[in-house]
């Protein structure tokens, strides 16, 4: 026994009568190079963080909500009546906090004429971006750059026939309408001439919340008019949902809406018995509902596990995959095809 020094009870083939196959090693490359590719998409994931929705129903208490408008509409400022009813029966007359100036009416070249924008869900990348605050100018008087006592600026003086209404007003946070009609038209007042009374408008800001005039709403840049039939109600019906995005500490707590919208002409009111009158009127509805919408990253320990376990398990797959594929080839194919050994085609055996 003393002469024994080594023993091994399953003899193997001897490497020098084996020849590795470059099948195995090709396959072995690709795996890396897919291993190499997995790291990349998750230390982007890891940095890039992913998006999180939650719809969860609204618990903040908010007694009012702030209404951000900017419009030009085809009518002199001093026929026009703006007011605001809600479920609780309050009446308000808010002509008082908003800012009228009069203009020559005219519909922005970047507007779209009788439609609404495509509902589109901005990216919170774009809201994060664009939610700059901001604030209402001062009323301007439009009237002081022109001389209207000199009769050679009277020949170019313009057409004073609408009126710019802009700025901010709080309502309470039920169902209501905003009104914008014309003095006598439902409330009590002196009726301007009728043919001074016509409510096309332009709309270039209507939004809930705290006033970011950089995001876009389904509203903005849009405009209605009727040539035919001036004596027209344009009827918006508005659902507004609270939304509040977050991102690397930074938070917006802002409202999205939906709309319709309907137009009701003199033949229509008259037809059907509607007690509609000529003007403007946003009927709006909030939602007992909330989206947050947050920009989520995983701690660097999280993010290790995760590449490490992901990485195993495709490590591990692979390796089984590639057994039994070549097992299945030797078996059914023959020894040649085997994907890890190849037999020496230049060898004979040990007797030659």
């Amino acid at each position: 026994m003393a002469g024994i020094r080594t023993f091994d009870a399953f003899p193997k083939t001897e490497e020098v009568y084996k020849k590795k196959s470059t099948k195995g090693g090709i396959t072995s490359i690709l795996t890396y190079i897919f291993l190499l590719f997995i790291c990349w998409t998750e230390f982007g994931k890891f940095f890039g963080g992913y998006i999180d929705q939650q719809y969860t129903v609204d618990n903040v208490v908010r007694e009012t909500v702030q209404i951000n408008m900017d419009l030009y509409v085809n009518i002199k400022c001093q026929h026009i009546h703006i007011n605001v009813r809600d479920e609780t029966k309050d009446r308000k007359l808010v002509i008082q906090e908003l800012n009228l100036e009069d203009m020559p009416f005219f519909i922005p070249y970047d507007s779209k004429v009788n439609d609404v924008n495509d509902i589109v869900t901005p990216e919170l990348d774009d809201i994060v971006g664009d939610a700059i605050p901001a604030e209402f100018r001062e009323k301007l008087d439009t009237r002081q750059f022109f001389n209207e006592d000199d009769p050679e600026s009277q020949k170019h003086l313009p057409q004073f026939n609408g009126c710019h209404i802009f700025g901010s007003i709080p309502v309470n946070r039920v169902k209501g309408e905003l009104q914008i009609t014309a003095s006598g038209f439902g409330y009590y007042g002196k009726r301007p001439p009728i043919e001074e009374v016509n409510f096309a408008h332009a709309i270039n800001e209507f939004s809930f919340g705290d006033f970011y005039p950089y995001i876009n709403n389904p509203l903005d840049k849009t405009a209605r008019f009727n040539k035919e039939d001036p004596l027209s109600a344009y009827v918006y019906h508005v659902s507004a949902i609270p939304m509040k995005y977050k991102k690397m500490g930074v938070e917006i707590d802002t409202f999205q809406y939906s709309v319709n919208d309907y137009r009701h002409s003199v033949k229509d009111m008259r037809r059907k018995s509607l007690s509609v009158f000529p003007g403007i009127f946003f009927k709006y509805n909030f939602e007992a509902l909330s989206i947050e919408v947050s920009d989520i990253r995983i701690s660097f320990f999280q993010f290790i596990i995760r590449l490490v376990a992901i990485m195993s398990f495709f490590v591990f797959v692979v390796s089984w995959i590639f057994t039994i594929i070549d097992l299945l080839l030797v078996n059914i194919l023959g020894p040649k095809w085997s994907l890890r050994y190849q037999p020496d085609t230049q060898s004979g055996g040990i007797l030659t």
